[in-house]
């Protein structure tokens, strides 16, 4: 069997390759025919960014699993499963399980210009505007199932409000809150919320070509530079979550 791949290499060259012959090396490699050196050759499978099976067209998932080794790939989020019942939380409580959870949600992009470009595209999952009225002004990330019911700020219950429907809504739960309609036409976006913010740094990556990889994420190269200057100075460019805009 054939298998054609996306390879990038140690220099962090992205290369198309075709194997086959291969001879599963625990536990992160696989020694194949490389049809393009025409030579036997070792490959890192954590290297392997796309990997197609060329008999029958199927891309592979996980290359790992497909050579009989532990996946490397962290399991994809999931739509969060809440709790039905309420549960009693102080000012102080509630405030502290937000910053928590917005540092999760935002942390996973390590740098501010990554996750002010994410929070962008997550705004823009709601056209920028409260979901609820349609309003542009004050806009505040709002728990879906809030969290008197044990609902959290993760990826899946996530919703753009004004800070006056935020407010109305309050600790009401969504059925209560919102028309079935808007509850179906809440469901794709969340799904595309988990795709959107699925995201595993690449420190590899990053401390090969840091600028390459910003870059590749979709982030300007004037910024991209900016940032590695300002690492490279001694000054912190990590992220540093605000947050006075989530209820």
């Amino acid at each position: 069997m054939a298998v054609r791949i996306l390879y990038r290499n140690a220099d962090d060259e992205l290369t198309e390759r075709v194997i086959s012959s291969e001879v599963p090396l625990p536990p992160n490699a696989v020694e194949a025919f490389c049809h393009m050196r025409n030579e036997d050759r070792t490959f890192v499978l954590s290297r392997i960014e796309k990997a197609v099976d060329l008999e029958t067209g199927d891309v592979i998932p996980d290359v790992c699993a497909h050579y009989g080794m532990p996946s490397l790939k962290p399991p994809p989020l999931q739509a969060p499963v809440f709790p039905e019942r309420r549960i009693s939380l102080s000012a102080e409580e509630a405030q502290q399980l937000r910053r928590i959870d917005k540092q999760k949600l935002f942390g996973r992009f390590q740098f501010e210009v990554l996750a002010t470009a994410k929070r962008h595209e997550l705004d823009a999952q709601f056209d920028r505007r409260c979901f609820k009225c349609g309003s542009v002004d004050s806009l505040e990330l709002d728990h879906h199932v809030p969290q008197s019911l044990g609902g959290r700020l993760v990826p899946g219950n996530v919703v753009l409000l004004c800070r006056r429907c935020n407010l109305a809504k309050g600790e009401s739960p969504p059925s209560h809150y919102y028309s079935a309609d808007e509850l179906t036409h809440l469901e794709p976006i969340f799904a595309a919320q988990l795709a959107l913010l699925d995201f595993h740094f690449n420190w590899t990556r990053w401390n090969n070509h840091p600028k390459d990889y910003l870059v590749s994420l979709g982030i300007d190269e004037t910024e991209a530079q900016a940032v590695i200057s300002r690492r490279e100075d001694g000054i912190s460019v990590s992220l540093s979550v605000k947050l006075d805009d989530s209820e």
